[in-house]
């Protein structure tokens, strides 16, 4: 089924940009494994509800859903066509565990129990902002390795970060620099 989504995600690709014009289909399969290095996360596991902001092309949420029919995903963005892209993906699936909101995360209802996951899409500090005051369990954020420190800097919040360098563990130029962040409140 992750072949089908890549082959949903290249087609709507064409139409509206979701990853960037003009990727190779190799980069967008390098893409859904990187989204799927979730998956390995405690937090992740822990998590009845994950909320995938920014979402763009449904990345992270979507392969993670396909992984994990159990869980519950919604898929958010601020801009309407890749809301609407990504509901046509999961439709075209057949993923039934799959809910969208188009508009701010600092709008979106989180449950208890839930968790937020980003791939690329936020400064940490500037999310975190977002969902002051919102029940959520955790904050898992695929991103650049060099701006993890200068978005941390600035929250006020008492946090326990853990930033896992993913260039480690895959042997594959695509994860030089990246890495997971694991955010939970402390206490």
């Amino acid at each position: 089924m992750l072949g089908q989504y890549v082959n949903h995600l290249l087609w709507w690709n064409n139409k509206i940009n979701l990853v960037s014009r003009d990727v190779p289909r190799e980069t967008v399969l390098n893409h859904v494994e990187h989204s799927l290095s979730i998956s390995g996360s405690n937090l992740f596991k822990e998590a009845d509800f994950i909320i995938d902001t920014g979402t763009g092309g449904g990345l992270p949420g979507i392969p993670l859903a396909i992984l994990r029919a159990e869980k519950r995903f919604v898929l958010n963005d601020i801009v309407s066509k890749k809301v609407m892209a990504c509901k046509h993906i999961a439709s075209m699936l057949k993923l039934k565990n799959i809910d969208s909101y188009m508009g701010s995360l600092k709008d979106l209802e989180v449950k208890p129990n839930s968790i937020i996951v980003s791939k690329h899409a936020f400064k940490i500090n500037e999310m975190m902002e977002m969902i002051e005051g919102k029940p959520w369990l955790g904050v898992i954020i695929l991103k650049g390795r060099n701006e993890i420190e200068s978005e941390l800097e600035s929250i006020k919040l008492h946090l326990d970060v853990s930033v896992l360098d993913l260039q480690e563990g895959f042997k594959n130029p695509f994860y030089d620099g990246k890495a997971m962040v694991e955010i939970k409140r402390k206490g």
